[in-house]
């Protein structure tokens, strides 16, 4: 092994799980390499059946997996298991694996897993279960003049409700939607405050069809950007769809609000009524996990409370479980 560790971050598609893997990379202070991954077509059979290999991807990203191997390798959730596997075979089992979200794999095969509460990852030595997502943008940028100059005008206090959309098996609740909105509107005009509302690309048209037009309730989705939003506002409310949004949310220490959203047509079929019992990604976990943590509450009572910094922890937990990698 070299004295400074060679990192390789196996990256995908999904913009939400490279802004995890990047969190950790960054946040252990040490420089790393990505591998972007593309996959063949049939590749979702050729992973099944191959479980370790790097034959169902593209030329273009197997050119990347060559000497000098690696001695720690960070991926998330199940595509990129095999590839993972397949690395450390080709550096003769010295290769470290540290795997987030879930692999759907025995955690027997990985030096750490990390993941959070709607992932039905069973428990072990070498699992981590986090009480919030990792969010890479923990330190907002500084407002632009127009983006400061868009806030000033809003009178305070600054309530923020971030919508989400379609996700695995849930959909907003448009009905919900629409009693959130409103009552957040009457309240930011008894306070003499702005309702600012930002969508997602997930946003569906219907979700603003139901924000009230108001003089007291502005659109934010181009003016703003996010993060600049998240550190702003003075409360957030959040549609429950998303556990990346709901963190984002709770780690700026501000009150947080969850707005219901409801099954979709597959959801329906595949849910039960117990979240405990499902063998499926099931963020159910996680919504009951936050309010009992005290880190959420309701439109009508929005919480704060005390949280553990989520890659502060995680960092913590790989130097620990691969110490001999960070001395």
């Amino acid at each position: 092994m070299s004295e400074v560790p060679r990192i390789w971050v196996l990256m995908g598609h999904r913009r939400g799980d490279n802004n995890q893997l990047l969190a950790l990379a960054e946040g252990l202070g040490l420089p790393f390499e990505t591998r972007t991954v593309e996959y063949r077509w049939m590749s979702r059979v050729r992973w099944k059946i191959f479980r370790s290999s790097a034959g169902h991807l593209k030329p273009a990203s197997r050119r990347w997996l060559e000497p000098p191997w690696p001695d720690l390798v960070i991926g998330i959730g199940q595509r990129t298991v095999s590839v993972a596997r397949w690395i450390r075979k080709q550096s003769g089992g010295r290769t470290r694996l540290v795997r987030l979200g879930h692999p759907r794999a025995p955690n027997r095969l990985f030096d750490l897993v990390i993941t959070t509460r709607q992932y039905p990852v069973p428990t072990g030595a070498n699992v981590l279960t986090l009480p919030l997502a990792m969010n890479r943008f923990r330190a907002a940028p500084e407002p632009t003049a127009d983006e400061q100059a868009w806030l000033d005008a809003k009178p305070r206090p600054h309530l923020l409700l971030s919508l989400g959309g379609t996700a695995p098996m849930w959909q907003l609740d448009i009905a919900a939607l629409r009693d959130a909105a409103g009552r957040l509107a009457k309240r930011a005009a008894k306070t003499g405050g702005t309702l600012i509302v930002v969508g997602s690309p997930r946003t569906p048209s219907e979700a603003y069809d139901v924000i009230p037009n108001a003089p007291n309730v502005a659109i934010a989705d181009k003016d703003v950007r996010y993060p600049v939003l998240l550190a702003d506002g003075d409360e957030h409310f959040v549609t429950a769809d998303s556990v990346s949004m709901i963190s984002e949310a709770v780690v700026t220490g501000k009150p947080v609000g969850l707005i219901p959203v409801e099954p979709d047509a597959r959801g329906r079929r595949r849910l039960g009524p117990d979240p405990n019992r499902t063998k499926i990604r099931d963020p159910r976990r996680f919504w009951a996990a936050v309010q009992a943590d005290g880190l959420v509450g309701t439109v009508e009572e929005p919480k704060r409370g005390n949280f553990e910094e989520p890659v502060e922890t995680a960092v913590a937990a790989v130097k620990r479980a691969l110490s001999g990698l960070f001395e």
